[in-house]
């Protein structure tokens, strides 16, 4: 019973943490994905229940961050006595929530008004938000069944920070 409770912390865990790269995607591209769409169950959703997650989100910002930074040291330095397995996914949630932030900053500030607002800007938009939710949904499906999720780049990444412990 013991090792059946440790196991499904661990697996909470890893998946807990990608709600660091959920909040960071919907926070950019949250409102354009859901407020766009013609679906009044889609836009009652993103109301209730996302918006106010963001909310907080943003204004706790440097909180979270802070947050973030701490157990990612705490992640990558093996401070605490936790799996590789959760260690890993904690990482890679992390790297996961930095790309996702990085993107939103270059579409977000950087593309040019009229290419944001155009029909060109709602797709990319779409496209990245849904991507990214595909993405947490695989890594956490795969959590749950006890399995390493596998993405390019970001997996290397996370795994090479886990091996480096002081």
């Amino acid at each position: 019973m013991k090792n059946l409770l440790i196991t499904f912390c661990e697996r909470a865990v890893g998946i807990i943490a990608y709600i660091f790269p959920f909040v960071e995607i919907s926070s950019y591209f949250g409102a354009k994905v859901f407020l766009s769409a013609e679906n009044l169950t889609l836009q009652i959703f993103y109301r209730n229940y996302i918006l106010k997650l963001v909310s907080v989100y943003q204004s706790n910002s440097y909180f979270a961050f802070a947050l973030m930074i701490g157990i990612f040291f705490i992640c990558s330095k093996g401070s605490l006595p936790l799996t590789k397995f959760v260690r890993f996914n904690v990482i890679q949630a992390i790297l996961l929530y930095i790309i996702c932030s990085c993107v939103g900053q270059i579409l977000g500030i950087y593309f040019p008004v009229f290419i944001r607002e155009s029909i060109i800007g709602v797709l990319l938009a779409n496209f990245v938000y849904l991507g990214t939710i595909i993405l947490i949904s695989y890594s956490s499906l795969l959590i749950a069944f006890g399995r390493y999720p596998r993405i390019p780049v970001i997996s290397e990444a996370a795994r090479i920070q886990v091996q480096r412990s002081y």
